[in-house]
């Protein structure tokens, strides 16, 4: 399975996550009915940055973002920034600049109109910052 692939795969389930409120991904239906994402190290990592670390992750963003929180974006933006960020700040084998552009061609991808400007400004912040 391509790196691409396995972003979006990430990601659908981070949204999902996030709509049943529920952060073990374990108990997404999405992980336990497809084999093929069990499979892969490298979503099974960032799922469980994202698990243990959503309240920082989102912290995050909230302080790097202008006028723009958390609670206040789309569901799939978010899901795409907490991916982004888990590997920025908690996955040093994934490059920062790696990390931004894939999140950007997901955010042109799923995102709104103008997601991927946003997304491409605050993760730049981020990972000036850390």
């Amino acid at each position: 399975m391509k790196r691409e692939e396995i972003r979006e795969m990430t990601m659908q389930v981070v949204y999902q996550m996030d709509v049943m409120g529920d952060f073990d991904y374990r108990n997404i239906s999405l992980i336990t009915e497809n084999e093929q994402i069990q499979k892969e190290k490298q979503a099974l990592q960032t799922l469980d940055v994202i698990r243990d670390h959503r309240d920082e992750i989102d912290e995050m963003i909230d302080s790097h973002s202008d006028r723009w929180k958390t609670n206040r974006m789309g569901k799939t933006d978010l899901a795409i920034f907490r991916i982004a960020v888990a590997e920025i700040c908690y996955m040093d084998a994934i490059p920062d600049s790696v990390s931004i552009d894939e999140a950007v061609k997901m955010a042109k991808k799923y995102g709104e109109d103008r997601s991927y400007a946003f997304i491409n400004s605050v993760l730049g912040k981020i990972a000036k910052d850390k």
